[in-house]
């Protein structure tokens, strides 16, 4: 297996169901076909796991569902993770989706060294807009995130990194900074690859001031620590 799309799950305040559909529709288009797509899934409900399990539109599609009891963006994406035997992992949030039938292809063609991100646009429900293109930047340890979101990112699935669990608004300044201090820069693919699903759905969205001036505090001091034990 070549590579694997893991796709953490949830039911979205009502519109996981939705959300998924247009992810896999993307999926299914893909000229790229040595892949597994592996679902860990947060949800309260089957709906998720009925849509991967039941529904005949996605029976042709290599699902691994796995239903996770450990609830948060970051140990849901880890399971997904833990699961897959591709030799890329490919994050995919399940509002995001595929550019264009050719994305995991370009995905493929210009991967090298352990990791590599994209470029991305956004969709707010009223059209694709706000182009972003990649690049690391040494303060991103402080929040600072010129790279994007997770489902803009591929790894080697060689001693892999997990989120850390103790986060949600930062956790990808986190996780892109690890992944520089082990594996340097990333291999950057300049062009729209993914687009990002924005709204009142987000987990981010609803996250307290409060929680987010914590986890700016969290990161830094976790950064700067593991600095200076070095020296």
């Amino acid at each position: 297996m070549k590579i694997s799309i893991c796709i953490p799950t949830y039911e979205m305040n009502g519109q996981g169901i939705f959300m998924l559909r247009r992810n896999l529709d993307m999926i299914k288009l893909q000229t790229f076909k040595d892949f597994e797509i592996v679902i860990s899934d947060n949800s309260k409900n089957n709906e998720v796991e009925d849509l991967c399990t039941k529904d005949p539109t996605y029976s042709s599609l290599p699902i691994k569902y796995i239903r996770n009891p450990k609830i948060g963006m970051a140990p849901n994406t880890n399971e997904a993770m833990k699961n897959a035997t591709g030799e890329i992992i490919k994050i995919l949030f399940m509002d995001d989706y595929f550019a264009d039938e050719k994305s995991l292809e370009r995905i493929i063609e210009n991967f090298k060294g352990h990791w590599l991100v994209t470029g991305c646009a956004h969709n707010n429900g009223n059209g694709v807009i706000n182009p972003h293109f990649p690049r690391y930047n040494k303060k991103i340890i402080f929040g600072k995130n010129t790279i994007g979101s997770p489902s803009i990112l591929s790894i080697k699935n060689e001693n892999i990194l997990f989120f850390d669990e103790n986060m949600t608004w930062v956790l990808d300044c986190d996780y892109y900074a690890r992944l520089y201090e082990k594996f340097g820069e990333p291999t950057i693919l300049n062009e729209i690859n993914i687009i990002i699903g924005t709204g009142s759905h987000q987990v981010t969205r609803k996250l307290s001031n409060f929680k987010k001036i914590k986890e700016h505090f969290y990161i830094a001091f976790k950064h700067i620590s593991s600095l200076l034990f070095k020296l």
